[in-house]
């Protein structure tokens, strides 16, 4: 019995940060760009595509990870928001694409900047710009070992609640 409770709590414990992980790279990848072809499955508030990424630091690693948990909530409450004012259909958001931002009606013009302002203040007040949070993004995506590192980070600061 106690096999079995352990193995059970070990799937299940696995599940779960898989699924934690998904979801928090899925916004980080959405927060920055680089999800094309999501946009009609998932929340599309974005942040332009970064250019070639330099090596991250375990710094860069906690600031990236504090961030992008403190962004997750505020981009599925916009994207809520924006969804019930567009009946149902999210329209693309580009945090750093003024004409796209511009071009939607006033109520979701008005969600999608108040969205990108806050994500932009969470990462700047987290030690990063936009364009190295975004560099650090492409960096996860393309190097396994950044990724785990990552992963293990927002792990880290969510069990230890020091988000």
């Amino acid at each position: 019995m106690n096999i079995s409770t352990n193995n059970s709590q070990f799937r299940l414990n696995r599940v779960l940060r898989q699924s934690l992980f998904a979801g928090m790279i899925s916004a980080a990848a959405l927060a920055s760009g680089w999800a094309p072809g999501l946009y009609a499955q998932s929340p599309s508030l974005v942040f332009g595509a970064a250019a070639q990424a330099q090596p991250i630091s375990n710094t860069e690693i906690t600031n990236y990870a504090r961030a992008v948990l403190s962004i997750e909530p505020r981009r599925v409450e916009a994207y809520k928001e924006i969804k019930g004012m567009a009946g149902g259909s999210v329209p693309r958001v580009v945090c750093n694409e003024t004409q796209e931002i511009n071009r939607l009606s006033g109520g979701v013009r008005g969600v999608a900047v108040n969205y990108c302002d806050q994500a932009k203040k969470i990462i700047e007040s987290n030690g990063l710009t936009v364009r190295r949070f975004n560099e650090l993004t492409l960096l996860q995506q393309a190097n396994p070992a950044v990724k785990q590192q990552i992963q293990a980070e927002l792990l880290r600061l969510q069990q230890t609640g020091n988000q």
